[in-house]
């Protein structure tokens, strides 16, 4: 963040205003950031994705634990029924060895018959659900997030230049060529593949400021007004006297006003007019100003 030199350049901007908060963007530990860079979005992204990791993986280890319990709860009864099963066949066996015509010999045998039956029903029953169990853990391990995965996450946040555009053929290219493409593909209203090329001269460390300012301009034009004001933001703290100014400021402005924070519309309109007077943006400004009042 560049809080000093934000603060330098609206002094020379605006005499006795405050601060606007535009250039107050940025700021990640806001509940609500806006106006952020590629860095500082990717670096918000990436914590997000990694607190719903982290939501996931505990969500996921109590239901493992949950089912573990059930499993070995379910187990021990299984194994219970199966040792008093055998217990009973065994008693059974020997019963109708020695069985005579003795009258409560077969009604112990009959009753004797009826439990084992019984048991053997409910192990049936007791293996089926165990292996519906063994499903649910098997779906949950599916989708488990492994430590390796978890490390691989933590690993990106360290990243800290955006990676997620299209590859650009512009190895062959020289500097002058890029901008010249970028300016065309601006023209022509492509204003994401000019946002390409301009980011390609950002990376070559070419009119770094001039390039912020026009991928600024491809949000203005796309009315992200937010990513616009954080590329306005980073290019005037390079350089407070671009040719480009004039309008910067001015959309800065109407970006603001887009975006709800009146307040400090009013206060790059007004910055425009003294600052660049006599100019088509200053011009506009006033306008947009006299709507305001």
């Amino acid at each position: 963040m560049r809080s000093l030199v934000t603060l330098s350049f609206l002094l020379s901007f605006i005499a006795s205003a405050s601060e606007p908060s535009v250039f107050g963007a940025g700021d990640l530990n806001s509940p609500n950031p806006y106006g952020l860079t590629h860095e500082e979005k990717l670096i918000l992204e990436n914590k997000k994705e990694l607190q719903s990791v982290i939501h996931k993986n505990n969500v996921q280890n109590a239901k493992v634990e949950s089912v573990t319990e059930r499993l070995d709860g379910m187990q021990g009864i299984i194994e219970g029924l199966g040792q008093r099963s055998n217990e009973q066949t065994l008693v059974l066996q020997k019963l109708q060895e020695t069985m005579n015509n003795d009258s409560n010999n077969t009604s112990v045998l009959d009753d004797l018959s009826k439990q084992v039956n019984a048991n053997t029903e409910n192990i049936a029953q007791f293996k089926t659900l165990l292996e519906e169990l063994s499903f649910v853990v098997d779906g949950i391990n599916s989708n488990y997030v492994t430590k390796e995965q978890f490390a691989a996450l933590v690993k990106q946040l360290k990243i800290s230049l955006p990676n997620n555009e299209k590859p650009v053929s512009t190895e062959k290219m020289d500097n002058t060529a890029i901008e010249k493409e970028a300016n065309k593909l601006f023209s022509q209203k492509k204003y994401s593949d000019a946002e390409n090329f301009f980011q390609k001269m950002v990376q070559k460390k070419f009119k770094v400021s001039e390039a912020l300012f026009m991928i600024g301009e491809t949000h203005f034009e796309r009315k992200s007004y937010k990513e616009a004001v954080a590329y306005y933001k980073d290019s005037a703290s390079r350089n407070e006297k671009g040719g480009y100014m004039p309008t910067l400021l001015l959309h800065s402005g109407i970006s603001m006003e887009k975006i709800g924070d009146v307040a400090t519309a009013k206060s790059f309109y007004q910055a425009t007019i003294s600052k660049f007077l006599g100019s088509g943006a200053a011009k506009e400004a006033q306008e947009q100003l006299a709507k305001l009042k």
